[in-house]
């Protein structure tokens, strides 16, 4: 086979294009990978941010400071009058606090971490019961006025959804001459009073009664305190000086001065606004179709009689001349015109007047299906279904009223959570701290100090009322079978009950010791019938680990397989 003959190799010749290798550095890196000068192409036009169409008249605008306070102080008063006035309004509002606070308001339940303040658990649980127990004392009284917490608490959060915000002044008292222990309590103060002074809305730093310092944040509230002879209302809070307000700072070192609660949805937000804003006018117009529907039923049921004067009927021409008599007593010729009436009332007409019978057509054929949806809306604009807001469920089953009502619940326990932890949690905390240096509570020395580890030494959860069951056997069954499954325990379902563990049995306890003294023979059935109820079926696939020697095969097999898995 011949040889091959090596390949000439060919002279190298550099392109224009091409460069030695000292030149291909930064700058041909730099030519190659600049970017396109961007923004040329801009997107389509959007009917929402255009003037155009039915969208052409939508122009919303972002009032001033001070309009803006005065926006929301009507908005407020609106809020307030169709709470008072309107059943609607007032059905939202009652339906959302008694399910968030209901009548005993939240309680707290300590929750102290004892592995991260080197306690043990019966320390932990003991200093505890003794938070609780010196707080329950003091939620007796807890109101400057004498009101009870739970009752504090129910105010608070009607306002929050009245008016938007709660304000509440927290300020001591001498213990000794109040009748307690602790010099702590809480006056409720309406949210009105609390707005700028007319000598002081040219500050910058002031929204609408809310001092601010050089970094935005709240530090003063001022609120309105006119001397009672002086006062008239007549001109509005905003209408007083400085001089007729107090300055109540907004936290005193790590205590609050001033509780002024509220749920912020926006940035930059400083006042609160109320639940019933979104479906204000929707509030109102339904109240007053409701009012004219109203009257029309009560004026087409009166039912009056109508009769019409004939010429030549002289007998009826004399008697209605009894009644239209002209002036000094001379006969005229008035007519006579009925603007109002009354249930089975005759009425006659003049003559050649047409007779034109009232009948009962209203309401409309929709008017039910219009009110309905009216109220959905309602109920939308705050997160309640109509079910839970009309208490109507006489038209839905099981599955639908009990969607409605865990959707209604997740509304609740927002409102529960937020009570709990911008109000009740703080106070509960100011309420202990007070406790402490007054001697009521002592901590153990090797554990840290009451101040360093203030957040540990108040932990609690709030517990409120339960949530309630539309079928009490399906639930029972169910929490059943999440406890043995593992994938809940019994806090947490005695908690959506508004029970504390710890309660629940510390009382099971007391029953059965009491049921063994004074009913042993009923003791006896109730122990026989539970031992029966708890023990496996025959056929039953998984049986548990201490069912005695008759599964010992099955003991020794899972025991081999154990020790081959080791």
């Amino acid at each position: 086979m011949p040889a091959l003959r090596p390949h000439a190799r060919r002279p190298f010749r550099r392109s224009a294009c091409q460069g030695t290798r000292a030149s291909f550095g930064p700058s041909v890196v730099g030519r190659a990978s600049s970017p396109l000068v961007p923004g040329v192409v801009q997107p389509v036009s959007r009917d929402a941010g255009a003037f155009r169409g039915t969208l052409s008249n939508y122009r919303p605008w972002r009032p001033s400071v001070v309009a803006g306070g005065q926006e929301r102080t009507t908005a407020s008063t609106r809020s307030e009058d169709l709470v008072a006035n309107d059943w609607a309004g007032r059905s939202m509002v009652d339906t959302i606090t008694l399910n968030a606070v209901g009548a005993n308001g939240l309680f707290p339940q300590s929750t102290i971490p004892a592995a991260l303040l080197g306690l043990d658990e019966e320390q932990a649980r003991d200093i505890g019961d003794r938070m609780e127990s010196i707080f329950r004392l003091w939620c007796e009284s807890a109101g400057l006025e004498g009101q009870h917490f739970a009752d504090l608490q129910f105010m608070g959060l009607r306002s929050t959804l009245v008016h938007g915000e709660m304000l509440h002044i927290p300020v001591m008292v001498d213990a000794t001459k109040e009748g307690g222990f602790l010099g702590l309590r809480m006056q409720p103060v309406h949210p009105e009073r609390l707005c700028t002074p007319s000598d002081k809305r040219a500050m910058h730093n002031m929204r609408d009664g809310v001092e601010l310092d050089r970094l935005g944040r709240p530090c003063a509230l001022w609120v309105a305190e006119p001397a009672p002879d002086l006062w008239s209302g007549r001109l509005g809070w905003g209408a007083l000086g400085s001089d007729s307000f107090r300055r109540i700072p907004h936290r005193l070192f790590h205590r609050p001065g001033a509780f002024h609660c509220f749920r912020r949805t926006s940035e930059e937000q400083y006042r609160g606004e109320p639940i019933l804003s979104p479906a204000l006018k929707l509030f109102r117009h339904l109240a007053d179709s409701l009012e004219y529907e109203l009257i029309g039923q009560i004026v087409a049921a009166s039912f009056p009689l109508f009769i019409k004067v004939a010429d030549g009927t002289q007998g009826v021409e004399d008697y209605l001349g009894q009644f239209q008599q002209g002036p000094g007593g001379q006969g005229g010729q008035e007519r006579v015109y009925h603007q109002s009436y009354a249930p089975g009332q005759v009425l006659y007409g003049n003559p050649g007047d047409d007779v034109k019978p009232l009948s009962s057509d209203r309401p409309g054929a929709n008017w039910t299906g219009f009110v309905n949806f009216v109220v959905r809306a309602m109920g939308a604009s705050a997160g309640i279904p109509y079910e839970a807001l009309l208490k109507d469920f006489s038209k839905t089953n099981y599955s639908s009223a009990r969607a409605a009502l865990l959707e209604a619940w997740r509304v609740y326990m927002l409102w529960r959570q937020w009570q709990a932890r911008s109000y009740c949690q703080p106070i509960y905390r100011m309420v202990i701290e007070e406790a402490y240096l007054r001697g009521l509570i002592s901590l153990p020395t090797s554990a840290p100090g009451f101040y360093e580890a203030l957040p540990l030494w108040t932990a609690s959860m709030w517990i409120g009322p339960g949530r309630g069951y539309i079928d009490p056997v399906k639930e029972a069954k169910a929490n059943i079978s999440l406890i043995e499954s593992g994938l809940s325990t019994y806090g947490e379902i005695l908690g959506e009950r508004g029970l504390a563990v710890e309660d629940v049995w510390a009382a099971r306890g007391y029953e059965d010791r009491l049921m063994q003294r004074l009913a042993p023979r009923l003791a006896a059935r109730l122990d026989a019938a539970s031992s029966v109820a708890g023990a496996p079926a025959e056929d039953d696939a998984f049986p548990s680990d201490d069912e005695g020697d008759g599964d010992t095969n099955h003991d020794d097999a899972e025991e081999g397989d154990d020790a081959a898995t080791a």
